[in-house]
């Protein structure tokens, strides 16, 4: 079955069934709608005969009523019987008055007997009234009655009665709605009831039939690709335009012929609309399989071309603006102020001559460059704030600041970019930097660790070799020399670590209250023989009150460590020293002042890097780490250590928040 209907001729039968079936749920439909409307004449007429006659009044009742207006108008003005009227198809009539006098006829009204049916009218119309216009109606009154029609209710109306009686040619020789029901009565009258079941069966065969042909459209018997009919070829809407204006042509003929033939026209073009329908529907899905049905067709091929044509010129639009953007660009920005502000002064300018008529035109010309300047002027003042904001957070160290670039174009986006880009710059080489400060006190405490142990052998072997009893006093004496550099050189190994884990932050500290004035008496008695040994005199001076502060005492001790060891290798000899401690707003501030006995010409700076010492000749003893070791400490305790030189004054200036 399923490749019997994939031929040719399976598909003409499906095409005249689809057909078939739906001129018959057409007609099905037209006599269930006359059904419903003529409910009562339908099921309520007993016979046939009934049935007929009904239907045959109920057509008639418009029949009389240009003929009762013609006898109307003609009624006393010709003689009686004289007024003949026009044939109107298989209907023949005639026009009594009141008074049973014949008004008018058709041609044939004498050779009719009997007249089988009869309907009363009334002409109503308006008596004269002035300053009001006479109208006039025809009414039907069959069955009514006939005194509500008489002039008594108004002074303002009256009314004319007619009886119109009504006969048929035999035969029906002519083609018009009596003959149609003539033909049709009977068998409707037999269908009155079966006819929804015809239509339910019609609309279902339509349906099935108009699908079937859906699915066998462009297919062959024993292939399953898409093989196109020949005019899948044409494209679809012309061949939509072409059946669309063949079934409007036949729809004017139809409406312009006479009544048979315009009839039979129409029947024609009702069958050919649905041959088309259904016949593009199959081209339609035939084009759906083979994916071409938008494709092929003038409508989207003028798309395409149309879209091709824009596309062409929108490339070359761009093209040419990003040439000049481009040109733009290039051009510095103080060149393209000047070009704004030319460009907005012509504009000014024109527009101002344009709105020479009065001073209120021009103040609105003015509003409106005004209003349009405004937003360009907004929006760049909003990018010079972001500019401004990522500045400062770029000065304050924030290098995670990222600047949004949404909104910006031209040199303010790529000012932007390039602060972005510092931003990004400066976080890698912090970080390459943070990096190396960690290896390098990796390697020096790695190394450090390293060297102890064979330098503690060395102490403890130098050690014993000076205690062995000998006759060589030169073994003594080399025994104490190498005690005391290997002791050195040790002191040195543990500075270089303490400097490097204080560098970067790798000490451990724990701080706690403390009374700062006890430094000062713990430092006069630990160093008051070293003090004394060098010539020098201490002097000290703490305030009355107690100053407490936040501090590690280890490594408190460790800065005024080394800050006096460093004012015993290099004060001038016979000189005093001054420590005090004093309170200087919210801090605790130790001040320590010697006079040196070499020439200080190197700068506080370069003092306080580490290996720097103040006596150039590297006479003493010492390795230069001791007052970056100091400052560490005390910015890690939450400290500052300052130094301050005045010729041969040297100052040290060490401060801590009071609590």
């Amino acid at each position: 079955m399923k490749q019997f209907i994939r031929t040719g001729f399976g598909k003409t039968l499906l095409f005249l069934l689809c057909i078939a079936a739906v001129i018959m749920a057409a007609l099905s439909a037209v006599g269930i709608v006359f059904a419903v409307q003529e409910a009562e004449t339908v099921y309520g007429s007993s016979s046939l005969e009934e049935f007929m006659s009904d239907i045959y009044l109920g057509q008639l009742k418009y029949e009389g009523y240009e003929p009762v207006m013609i006898a109307a108008e003609h009624d006393g003005n010709e003689e009686e019987g004289a007024l003949k009227l026009s044939g109107s198809g298989n209907v023949i009539l005639r026009v009594e008055n009141a008074e049973g006098q014949i008004v008018a006829v058709t041609g044939d009204a004498e050779k009719i007997v009997k007249w089988p049916y009869t309907l009363k009218y009334a002409y109503v119309y308006s008596k004269d009234v002035p300053g009001e216009e006479r109208h006039s109606e025809i009414v039907c009154i069959d069955g009514e009655d006939e005194n509500q029609w008489l002039p008594g209710g108004t002074d303002r109306v009256d009314a004319r009665f007619y009886t119109v009686s009504f006969a048929f040619r035999e035969g029906f020789p002519e083609f018009d709605d009596y003959k149609l029901i003539n033909k049709a009565g009977p068998a409707a009258y037999k269908l009155r009831y079966g006819i929804y079941v015809i239509a339910a069966v019609s609309v279902l065969v339509a349906v099935l039939s108009f699908v079937a042909l859906m699915f066998v459209s462009g297919r062959q018997p024993g292939k399953e690709e898409v093989c196109p009919g020949p005019l899948n070829k044409v494209p679809f809407d012309v061949l939509a335009a072409a059946a669309a204006a063949i079934c409007f042509c036949g729809a004017y003929l139809a409406n312009e012929a006479d009544n048979g033939f315009g009839v039979a026209i129409g029947i024609v073009t009702a069958l050919t609309a649905l041959c088309f329908f259904i016949g593009l529907s199959m081209s339609a899905a035939s084009r759906i399989k083979q994916g071409t049905l938008l494709k092929n067709t003038l409508i989207a091929k003028g798309v395409f071309l149309g879209a091709g044509v824009l596309g062409a010129v929108w490339g070359l639009v761009k093209r040419t603006f990003l040439y000049f953007a481009k040109g733009i660009k290039n051009i510095p920005l103080t060149w393209k102020t000047v070009v704004c502000f030319c460009g907005f002064t012509l504009l000014e300018m024109i527009m101002l001559a344009a709105a020479s008529y009065g001073p209120d035109e021009q103040v609105f010309a003015l509003f409106i460059e005004r209003l349009i300047l405004l937003p360009a002027v907004v929006f760049i003042a909003m990018g010079l704030r972001k500019l401004r904001d990522s500045g400062k957070a770029l000065a304050a160290g924030d290098l995670s600041h990222y600047t949004d670039t949404k909104m910006m174009y031209g040199d303010i986006k790529r000012h932007a970019e390039d602060l972005n880009n510092i931003a990004v710059g400066m976080s890698i080489a912090v970080e390459d930097r943070l990096k190396s400060e960690r290896m390098k006190t990796e390697l020096i405490t790695n190394v450090s660790h390293d060297i102890k142990t064979p330098l503690t052998s060395i102490i403890n072997y130098a050690t014993l070799i000076g205690e062995e009893q000998c006759d060589n006093e030169k073994i003594n004496e080399y025994s104490e020399v190498l005690v005391r550099q290997s002791e050195r050189l040790k002191r040195l190994i543990e500075d270089l670590v303490e400097a490097s884990k204080a560098s970067t932050g790798n000490l451990d500290v724990e701080p706690v209250p403390c009374d700062a004035s006890v430094f000062l008496d713990q430092i006069a008695g630990e160093y008051e023989e070293k003090l004394a040994a060098a010539d020098l005199t201490l002097i000290t001076k703490a305030p009355e009150k107690e100053l407490r502060i936040m501090a590690d005492g280890r490594r408190m001790w460790r800065i005024f460590d080394n800050l006096m060891n460093n004012i015993c290798k290099y004060a001038l000899s016979g000189t005093r020293v001054y420590l005090s401690l004093e309170e200087e707003g919210n801090d605790a501030v130790f001040t320590f002042k010697n006079t040196s006995r070499d020439e200080l010409n190197i700068s506080e700076e370069e003092l306080m890097e580490r290996f720097t010492r103040g006596d150039s000749s590297r006479n003493t003893e010492g390795n230069g780490l001791g007052l970056s070791i100091a400052r560490s400490m005390a910015e890690l305790q939450g400290g500052t250590l300052d130094l301050s030189i005045d010729g041969d004054l040297f100052k040290a200036i060490l401060r801590f928040p009071k609590i």
